[in-house]
């Protein structure tokens, strides 16, 4: 059995791995509302599961994790990688909400770079940090 200690590392290395590969080339603001959009899924669950690793692998979520076209999913951080080690210490300061929330309410995002998805309606537009617009589809506040 994992102790909670161990599980909190292991979100935490999950949270940051999803952050490197989603946001890495974006400044710590913006890594740090990908996170938090995942822990806002985890806080309100409804059908994207309950803890860190059911929200980040739940199919077609995060492209660079499930979606077997994304370049991503194949690319690996080494230690020695700086977004990597920057990736790490914003997860660390997320989950311990040592880090100002900066997408209050986010469940979802996605980066400019692709055509508007449906779900990014104008009345669910939270922020656009860099390259990245954040929508709360789901119309909770969470914080």
């Amino acid at each position: 059995m994992i102790s909670k200690t161990e599980q909190s590392w292991i979100d935490t290395v999950f949270l940051a791995f999803v952050m490197w590969r989603e946001a890495r080339g974006e400044t710590i603001i913006c890594q740090t509302g990908v996170g938090y959009s995942v822990l806002n899924r985890v806080d309100n669950p409804k059908w994207w599961g309950n803890d860190v690793q059911s929200v980040i692998f739940k199919k077609w979520q995060y492209s660079s994790m499930t979606d077997p076209r994304d370049p991503q999913l194949t690319r690996w951080p080494s230690p020695q990688d700086k977004s990597w080690q920057q990736c790490f210490r914003v997860a660390v300061d997320v989950m311990s909400h040592n880090a100002i929330n900066p997408v209050i309410g986010a469940d979802s995002y996605f980066d400019v770079s692709i055509p508007n998805p449906k779900w990014a309606t104008a009345d669910k537009f939270v922020a656009q940090i860099g390259r990245i617009k954040f929508y709360n589809i789901d119309g909770d506040e969470v914080t």
